[in-house]
């Protein structure tokens, strides 16, 4: 993670169907990496590509989130030196009704 990287994350009461990737370019220094959230790195894949255009959709189990939760990408057989990643997040979030 360099001076680029901006934080991504499910909204509070959100409910995340997946989180999916696009290698937009390519990683150096990492052999792979892992999208996730701390404590389950790998929650939405793990051992991604990291050429430009790899990408992966890590359909999940719908998951509750009570909190902002930040989505995490980590290295794996080195660390970054450079390269982008692009994040989607699929989520559903309810709104309570309206004041009138």
């Amino acid at each position: 993670q360099d001076g680029a990287w901006r934080r991504t994350e499910p909204a509070a009461r959100a409910l995340v169907l997946g989180v999916s990737t696009r290698t937009s370019v390519a990683i150096t220094g990492a052999t792979a990496y892992s999208c996730g959230v701390a404590g389950e790195a790998g929650k939405f894949g793990s051992s991604l590509g990291v050429a430009k255009n790899a990408s992966n959709v890590g359909v999940i189990g719908p998951t509750a989130y009570y909190a902002d939760t930040p989505v995490v990408i980590t290295a794996a057989g080195g660390t970054f030196t450079g390269g982008k990643v692009r994040v989607s997040i699929h989520a559903m979030r309810f709104d309570p009704p309206a004041v009138v």
